[in-house]
């Protein structure tokens, strides 16, 4: 992916109310924005196998409107309130061909299929994405019909 295609998708993905806007290397790093421990090892699992596939991964970004706060709050906590009721991505990784929203939880179940459809149609709603969006589920145990199941929404199942 071109320096500039990059720039151009960064201030598409800038819209999204990131907490963290950068786009991270596909190595493993010392935190990952709104990862807990159990979350970190099946991630840093994934990146070892699957790292050198991406240009880099954007953490923790936001997507959907989020519920308006009640009309007597104070500016301040209206616009936390905002951002804080969105939805969360954790992970968005970057390839020259494509966006992959990636859901990252252990034991995932039919739950994490809803979450990353969700999530991908909020995200194309929300942004201008040059780039096709994906979706995958990174989990560290195969669920009986997983498989099954992701296959038959398209979605990668790591």
């Amino acid at each position: 992916m071109k320096y500039y295609e990059l720039l151009v998708l960064r201030l598409n993905l800038n819209q999204c109310a990131m907490l963290d806007e950068r786009l991270y290397s596909p190595k493993k790093h010392f935190r990952y924005p709104h990862m807990f421990a159990n979350d970190i090892a099946i991630w840093e699992r994934f990146l070892e196998l699957y790292g050198a596939d991406y240009n880099g991964f954007y953490y923790d970004c936001k997507c959907g409107r989020g519920t308006d706060p009640p009309a007597d709050w104070d500016e301040r906590y209206s616009s936390m309130q905002q951002v804080l009721s969105k939805y969360r991505i954790d992970a968005i990784g970057v390839t020259d061909s494509y966006l992959e929203i990636l859901e990252v939880k252990p034991s995932a179940g039919t739950s994490a299929i809803g979450q990353v459809i969700s999530y991908m149609n909020l995200f194309v709603k929300d942004h201008k994405s040059t780039l096709p969006v994906i979706g995958g589920i990174v989990t560290d145990f195969e669920r009986p019909d997983m498989k099954h199941l992701t296959k038959a929404h398209d979605l990668n199942y790591y």
